[in-house]
């Protein structure tokens, strides 16, 4: 303790955790951040950073040992999942999952079996024999991947069998685990579904339709734009939260967030990827602007007590997000270098705005195409129906303009709000 404060260590300082940062150091916490990299915004708002990646476990180990930290949190990172649950196994220190939950949680194929025993429906899956040829009768087209990665990395569409081979070693190559997926490909309504456990109470936190962003030619490039509430949510609600809140008490989850991907395929969802943490792109702000619950702030509380405070709180979040009108609007563009951004200040007076968050600044270069790294910025929007939620969409999009070094348009195209 620095002066009679707690002290919290965050891994990863990334520019969506910043305002986590800021409001524990402004309620009087100790903040460490630490990562890899010299020029992770979260690092300038904290008290104290160090150049420590959020995978070297015995590193973070020590230097919390050093600076007697008194809770470590990981709020939105992928990688960074396993490395907490070990970091704080080691130090005593509140973890909100097990090894066995941060497993099944992190590896498609362990969350699969975790779901075909709770009845909830996933994508059918093909097999692979020992000499790496699907066997069975394949139906194109399909996707291999790997059970272990995140964000589409190493995942590969395929149309026709002479692309198994190179897609299967690509799987590989992407794996820990060195294990890999072959799944029918789904087409359907892409949705992502979200959850909170405080003292096991789980609540639905949000469920949002994705919309996918794609260049002039076609190809896909990131998410464009997630809504709230899905179009399938009352759906949802009637055949599917059931199961999956019994998934949730069967993993004997009791504290946590957690995020399913998956696809609407007729009256079922067939979820693909889990994950154990926050969302990256800041729902929790969508939830807080309704319903008053700030669900980092209880992680952060969680870490440094062990406890989420009183679990009557967190109830009202169960499923308050459906009474209001909501978006996460993506900015993406193509590859190069961003010059200037125009028109944030304009966007973000909107009144019906309640968040927004830079993945990239003027300067930054755009390089790896169909990644996050397309993605420029954030703008979060909670309205009180879908009329003033489409209008004030395309306001936004109207003033935003971003342009690279000789003053030529670098944005992808918008998102269709007229969809919503």
């Amino acid at each position: 303790m620095l002066n009679n404060k707690k002290v919290l260590l965050v891994l990863g300082g990334f520019a969506q955790v910043c305002d986590i940062v800021e409001d524990a150091v402004r309620s009087g916490i100790y903040v460490i951040v630490t990562d890899y990299l010299e020029d992770s915004p979260a690092k300038r708002l904290a008290d104290e950073s160090h150049m420590l990646s959020i995978t070297d476990v015995d590193g973070i180990v020590e230097l919390c040992r050093t600076r007697n930290v008194d809770g470590v949190m990981n709020y939105c990172i992928d990688p960074g999942q396993k490395p907490y649950q070990q970091i704080c196994e080691r130090l005593e220190l509140p973890c909100y999952g097990t090894q066995e939950q941060f497993q099944v949680m992190t590896n498609k194929d362990l969350f699969k079996k975790a779901c075909s025993q709770n009845g909830v429906d996933t994508i059918p899956e093909y097999s692979t024999d020992s000499t790496l040829e699907c066997v069975g009768n394949i139906t194109f087209p399909i996707v291999i991947k790997p059970a272990d990665s995140r964000a589409s990395k190493g995942s590969t569409i395929c149309v026709d069998p002479t692309e198994i081979p190179q897609a299967i070693a690509k799987a590989f190559s992407n794996s820990e685990r060195k294990r890999i997926l072959i799944e029918k490909f789904i087409s359907g309504q892409e949705v992502v579904i979200k959850y909170f456990v405080a003292d096991g109470v789980i609540s639905l936190t949000s469920m949002a339709d994705l919309y996918t962003c794609y260049t002039a030619d076609g190809k896909r490039a990131y998410i464009g734009a997630q809504v709230f509430p899905s179009k399938y949510y009352q759906l949802y609600r009637d055949t599917a939260d059931s199961n999956v809140r019994r998934m949730i008490r069967q993993l004997g989850i009791q504290n946590g967030p957690m995020s399913f991907d998956g696809f609407v395929d007729g009256d079922k969802f067939r979820f693909f990827d889990p994950s154990f943490r926050l969302g990256g792109a800041q729902d929790w702000r969508i939830v807080a602007a309704i319903t008053g619950v700030n669900i980092s702030r209880l992680l952060t509380t969680f870490a440094l007590t062990g406890s989420m405070g009183d679990s009557r709180i967190v109830r009202n979040i169960d499923g308050a997000f459906a009474h209001k009108s909501a978006a996460m609007l993506y900015f993406l563009v193509r590859e190069g270098k961003i010059k200037k951004i125009h028109g944030l200040s304009e966007a973000l007076s909107l009144g019906s705005v309640v968040g927004h968050h830079l993945s990239h600044v003027e300067g930054d270069v755009v390089r790896q195409f169909g990644t996050s790294d397309h993605v420029v910025m954030r703008i979060l929007l909670v309205c009180d129906d879908n009329v003033q939620l489409r209008n004030n969409l395309k306001a936004i999009q109207n003033v935003i303009a971003i342009v690279d070094d000789t003053g030529d348009n670098m944005l992808l195209p918008n998102f269709d709000a007229d969809l919503i």
